[in-house]
Order: structure tokens, then C-alpha cells, then sequence
């Protein structure tokens, strides 16, 4: 008489958390606590924690890392923490993640500014090896999630050395920390530190590829301008003028007054897209300003590049926001989520402040009954089948996990 085996595929199970409690230990205690109740008693395999500025991050990990014994947990600083209840500043979020047919490789590492290639190579390190055990499981894709410093500047050129060092076409998807819009520093935690100028990725191996959408609904508010001069990351002039000299007289227009020292806010709410035959390919956000008048953005902007300073109104970016997560569900390829990564650029939690809740709801309405757990950034990561580009600002990134 033959014997038939059948192989039982456990479900993906997920859960979110959050804490507004003062003390750093007591908040990430009950956040991670609140976040794993959904597991049912099964071992995490990974684990997020959105932690605001005013928390000591590297706690924040040690706590969740003795909470959730084996996993990989990675977590950054934000401007802003989310889960499916809502947006809160000030607090901790927590996603947590069981997964036996996912296979997972974390890094973390500092110093990336210097050297983002060899940032990048110290992140990837071992992701062969990885790719190649699992391919053995029959866990054929796989996704890099990435959590960088959001200051540095870097973290566009470290995304595109992390796609070039884990194999073609890789997907690739995350944020870039935040300080709660105070644009000092940022922080970001994996392997047991929290580091500043940091990055860290987890490497996710599995049969079901991540869904992933990414959409922002701004639109120009000024015509079409000329960089005269950039270099890198730094715009120094735009039409022959000192860079933030365009944005002063923006603002006045508008009835605001605009210093250099406190202008930050301002210039991340309303950032420059770079146009191509006048349609936004790209957004980027100026954090701060020069001595010389120049503006240092987040990612690069060429020199010769046409752009245009860029706002949206609340309708249209919280239709970007569901059409991201429609986009995210296609990709899922049918599968079902088990939870959902949000990462937000601060712009649109400026934008639509009280009514940031609607955005949220969005996502909601695409996955409803799904957790949620992502923060505000100061940069976007995600790049997927149709999507080259890595790095983004102002925009919603919705990352599906399957279940």
C-alpha cells in the first residue's frame, strides 16, 4: 500500500502595536507586546519598530530583540509613527512578522556617507549564499527592505549600490529615518546598535513575491525652471540665482516670511519635482539651506534639469496613497496580504496634518482587516518590476507582505 505525505504550508501571521508611553522601555514593551498578540503563540521571524526622536532607539531594540528571541528586528527614527489606528507623534510602532516560508538575512551598518558602495557591500554581504539556500526551499523571490539615515544625502546612490550588489532586478523598498521635523539627525537600528549615519536592510526570501505601489498626487505650482548649477545633491543656483532666493520669493508670494535657520519645514512641504516634457518624474526634498544660499536635498538633482516647486492637495494625495495600495495588491500576484509596510514621506503628514487619517484609510480600504505599521520619512524607497527608479520623496510607498 503506498504512502502519500502532504507537505502543511503555515500562514503568515502579522501583527501591528503602538505605545505613546514616555518611558522608552515601557512604550517599545507594550508596543511589541501589543503587536505580537496576533501571532497566536508562534516564533517571529522579523520585526519592525518606528521609534520618534525622542526615544532612545538603541532601548527601544534591546527591548524588542529580548521580546522576540531568534528574529531579526531592524527599526529607525521617524517623523511620525503609523499603524492601521492612526498616526501618533512621539511614540513607538511595531510590526511583527512570523513567516516559515520566508527565509531572511539582516545587516546593519554606519558610516555610509563616506562610502555608500562599501555600505552597500557590507549590507549584502552573504546575499548569494542566502539567495542560493533558499532557491533550494523553493523561495524563488526575493525583496530588500532598506531603512537609512534620512540626512545624509546618501541614500539615493546607497540604494542603487544595494540593487547592484544582490542581483538583477531585485526589489528593493523602504524609507529614510526622520527626527520629527527637526532636520538634525536621524537614527537607525539593526544587529543589536542604533547608529546615526546608518543604514540596515533585512534580505527576504519567499515563494510569494511582495506586493509593492508607490504613487503621489502633487502637481507643479510654479513653471518650469532651469538648474544653472548643482553639484551632487546640492542645488546651488536655479534660473542664475542662488537656489533658496527662488524659494524666498515663493513663499512671500504666499504671504510666509523665509529664513534659512527655520526653513525646513517649508521647503519639505512644498519640494522640487524634476520634470521631463513638463510631467513630475521625480520629487525631491531640499533639507536645508547653505551659507552660499544653495539647497541640499535628499537625493540629487543634475545640473540642466528642468524643475518645478511642487504642492498637492489633500484629495489628490489621498488618492495616490489607494492607488499605491491597489498597485501593491496587483503585485502580490493573487496572493493575500498578511500585513502591510506604509512608508509616508512627512511632506504629505504636513499637507494634510489632522486629516492624515484619511490616507491611512486609503490603504485600509484596499486591505482591510490587514495591520499596518510604517512612520513619516525623509525619503522613499522602492523599486519593482516598472519602476527603475530607487529612491523617491513625496510620495506613499505601500509594501503588501504575503500571507
Amino acid at each position: 500500500m503506498a504512502t502519500q505525505t502532504k507537505t502543511f504550508r503555515l500562514p503568515t501571521l502579522a501583527g501591528s502595536g503602538s505605545s505613546t508611553l514616555a518611558e522608552t522601555r515601557k512604550a517599545a514593551e507594550e508596543a511589541v507586546a501589543a503587536a505580537s498578540k496576533r501571532l497566536g503563540g508562534t516564533s517571529p521571524s522579523f520585526a519592525f519598530l518606528f521609534v520618534a526622536p525622542r526615544h532612545d532607539l538603541g532601548v527601544a531594540l534591546a527591548v524588542a530583540e529580548r521580546a522576540l528571541a531568534g528574529a531579526a528586528v531592524l527599526g529607525c527614527t521617524t517623523a511620525g509613527e503609523i499603524t492601521e489606528r492612526g498616526l501618533v507623534r512621539g511614540g513607538i510602532a511595531a510590526l511583527v512578522v512570523s513567516a516559515s516560508e520566508t527565509e531572511v538575512a539582516a545587516r546593519a551598518t554606519s558610516d555610509v556617507k563616506a562610502d555608500p558602495r562599501a555600505a552597500a557591500k557590507r549590507l549584502c554581504e552573504g546575499f548569494g549564499a542566502a539567495m542560493k539556500s533558499a532557491a533550494g526551499r523553493g523561495l524563488s523571490s526575493s525583496t530588500t527592505i532598506v531603512l537609512t539615515d534620512g540626512l545624509n544625502g546618501a541614500g539615493e546612490e546607497l540604494v542603487n549600490e544595494i540593487m547592484g550588489a544582490t542581483r538583477p532586478f531585485q526589489q528593493v523598498v523602504g524609507g529614510a529615518a526622520g527626527d520629527d521635523g527637526a532636520f538634525k539627525a536621524t537614527s537607525v537600528a539593526g544587529g543589536g546598535r542604533a547608529h546615526r549615519d546608518g543604514a540596515a536592510v533585512l534580505h527576504t526570501f519567499s515563494r510569494q513575491p511582495w506586493g509593492v505601489g508607490v504613487d503621489h498626487g502633487l502637481e507643479a505650482t510654479t513653471r518650469p525652471m532651469r538648474v544653472t548649477r548643482a553639484r551632487g545633491n546640492v542645488v546651488q543656483e536655479i534660473e542664475g540665482r542662488p537656489a533658496f532666493e527662488v524659494y524666498r520669493d515663493y513663499a512671500r508670494e504666499r504671504g510666509v516670511t523665509l529664513e534659512p535657520a527655520s526653513a525646513g519645514p517649508f521647503l519639505i512641504g512644498n519640494e522640487l519635482g524634476i520634470l521631463v516634457f513638463d510631467e513630475i518624474k521625480r520629487a525631491r526634498a531640499p533639507l536645508s539651506v547653505g551659507p552660499d544660499g544653495s539647497l541640499a536635498c535628499a537625493a540629487g538633482i543634475p545640473q540642466g534639469a528642468h524643475v518645478a516647486i511642487l504642492d498637492g492637495k489633500p484629495a489628490s494625495m489621498v488618492a495616490a496613497a489607494r492607488q499605491a495600495a491597489e498597485e501593491a495588491q496587483r503585485n502580490l500576484k493573487g496572493a493575500r496580504a498578511a500585513a502591510v509596510l506604509l512608508f509616508d514621506c512627512v511632506c504629505r503628514g504636513m499637507i494634510l496634518d489632522k486629516e492624515f487619517s484619511r490616507e491611512i484609510q486609503a490603504v485600509e480600504s484596499v486591505f482591510p482587516g490587514v495591520p499596518v505599521a510604517g512612520l513619516l520619512t525623509y525619503g522613499e524607497i522602492a523599486r519593482f518590476k516598472g519602476r527603475l527608479d530607487g529612491w523617491h520623496n513625496t510620495t506613499a510607498v505601500v509594501a503588501a507582505i504575503p500571507a
